[in-house]
């Protein structure tokens, strides 16, 4: 079992090196936006929105308060994942 996450691990790191070599983009979990579910704001002023049984942890695009729940805009560029309501 610890041979088998070894190799898995060394496989993954040997993917990631190639890719950084060729300069392809980081991807993201979905392609284009998708509609999440807004959870709340963190402490540092981070968005955290549900989608697909995931949170994630957003850049929230303007500054408008809304209730955990309403539906938001969830999209990905660059490595960072935006939430827009």
């Amino acid at each position: 079992m610890i041979n088998e996450l070894i190799n898995l691990s060394d496989t993954n790191r040997i993917l990631d090196l190639e890719r950084l070599s060729t300069g392809a983009a980081i991807k993201g979990d979905f392609d284009g936006s998708v509609t999440g579910s807004w959870v709340k704001l963190g402490e540092r002023g981070e968005g955290i929105v549900s989608y697909n049984d995931k949170q994630y942890t957003t850049k929230p695009l303007g500054f408008v308060s809304i209730p955990a729940g309403t539906e938001v805009e969830l999209s990905f560029a660059n490595g960072v994942y935006y939430s827009k309501y």
